[in-house]
């Protein structure tokens, strides 16, 4: 399992993400993005998954982040950033 970050285009889109995370047994956690990273709403999902895309991936998704010993490295990104 890998952990992820997703930031998200507004809080709705994050609130329903870790909604439907909770729903297919995914733990997510929604908090502030980190300094580190930036995001339009400034709420993250952390979350521990196979894959970045659960398969439940949303529109309002932004930017998914991969959690490495070096930082973050992006691994999604939506086509209009």
């Amino acid at each position: 399992m890998t952990q992820f970050i997703a930031t998200f285009f507004s809080q709705y889109g994050a609130v329903q993400f870790s909604k439907k995370a909770k729903q297919n047994n995914i733990a997510c956690t929604l908090a502030p993005v980190p300094r580190a990273l930036s995001s339009s709403c400034g709420t993250c999902a952390f979350y521990t998954s196979d894959d970045w895309d659960p398969g439940f991936a949303m529109q309002d998704l932004e930017i998914v982040y991969q959690a490495t010993s070096d930082g973050y490295t992006v691994v999604h990104a939506a086509e209009d950033i």
